[in-house]
């Protein structure tokens, strides 16, 4: 048991899992995503927007955490980031008291109001998830769709800034929306083949729990959004910085199962892989 909490802990310290361990990786990916959709369209979204999708992302994620740790059972295997949470659990609450405070803060201050009231309810339907989720966990092997659902509300919330002049100006940015939930939710369905061992031991459900054929739908949905992401530079080629994050991301989680790496590191990965806006991000200010 002791060498076992030393090598948990040593996991929890791998450059690798940290970002993941604190629930910062999210936010990281929901910020980048709304700059790499901004910069591709055309759009401006105010730093006010982006502060606040940092603050809402992170407070969700830990939160959810949270309510995830509290169901976990004295002597049953868990992750890297659960143990992590449960070991803190009281600087966990306090810190998402903190985080609600300052994005509370931040919304009424330098969010508009149409833009705060879609959040509103786009925030209702998450509070929905995450209620579910932990309270009736068994609603997800009758309808084994938590990954996409996951994905969808995401996607939604990351492009949320932008979205008083999504409908009007561009509707083929609804279809990029599309392609990008969809690799928010490839993302989740491969994390959810990874971990399937550890939700089966832990009761919980995921589609990877509820199929048993789950393991060929990664490569079905990575053929569908690279051939969705063709159809979108297609469509229109000025788009191209989106379709090369979808198609970079998307083949980088394929590319994941055959990492010579833990579990622990492979899932938090799966999140540092969305992260290729940055990389645009990057090169733009350089060159």
């Amino acid at each position: 048991m002791v060498m076992r909490g030393l090598e948990d802990c040593a996991v929890s310290r791998s450059p690798l899992v940290w970002l993941n361990v604190v629930c910062l990786d999210a936010p990281l990916v929901a910020i980048c995503w709304q700059w790499i959709f901004a910069y591709s369209f055309h759009l401006s979204v105010p730093p006010g927007h982006r502060a606040a999708l940092f603050l809402t992302a992170w407070l969700i994620y830990l939160a959810d955490r949270f309510g995830d740790s509290l169901s976990l059972v004295a002597g049953q295997p868990n992750s890297a980031r659960q143990q992590f949470c449960l070991r803190h659990q009281s600087i966990w609450l306090v810190s998402i008291i903190c985080v609600a405070v300052f994005d509370l803060i931040v919304i009424l201050q330098a969010v508009n109001y149409e833009t705060a009231l879609l959040g509103g309810v786009l925030g209702g339907f998450t509070i929905a998830y995450l209620a579910i989720n932990q309270v009736r966990t068994e609603i997800w092997e009758t309808i084994p769709l938590k990954e996409f659902i996951i994905g969808s509300l995401f996607a939604a919330g990351t492009l949320l800034g932008v979205t008083p002049n999504f409908f009007a100006e561009r509707s083929i940015m609804i279809f990029a929306a599309i392609l990008f939930a969809s690799l928010c939710s490839l993302n989740c369905v491969s994390i959810a083949i990874w971990e399937r061992d550890l939700d089966r031991i832990q009761c919980k459900h995921s589609i990877a729990t509820r199929w048993a054929h789950a393991n060929s739908l990664p490569r079905v949905l990575l053929f569908l959004l690279l051939a969705g992401s063709v159809v979108l530079a297609l469509l229109n080629p000025g788009t191209w910085p989106v379709v090369l994050c979808l198609g970079a991301s998307g083949l980088l989680l394929g590319a994941l199962p055959f990492a010579s790496v833990s579990r622990d590191e492979r899932t938090a990965l799966a999140d540092v892989v969305l992260l290729t806006p940055f990389v645009l991000f990057v090169a733009e200010k350089v060159l």
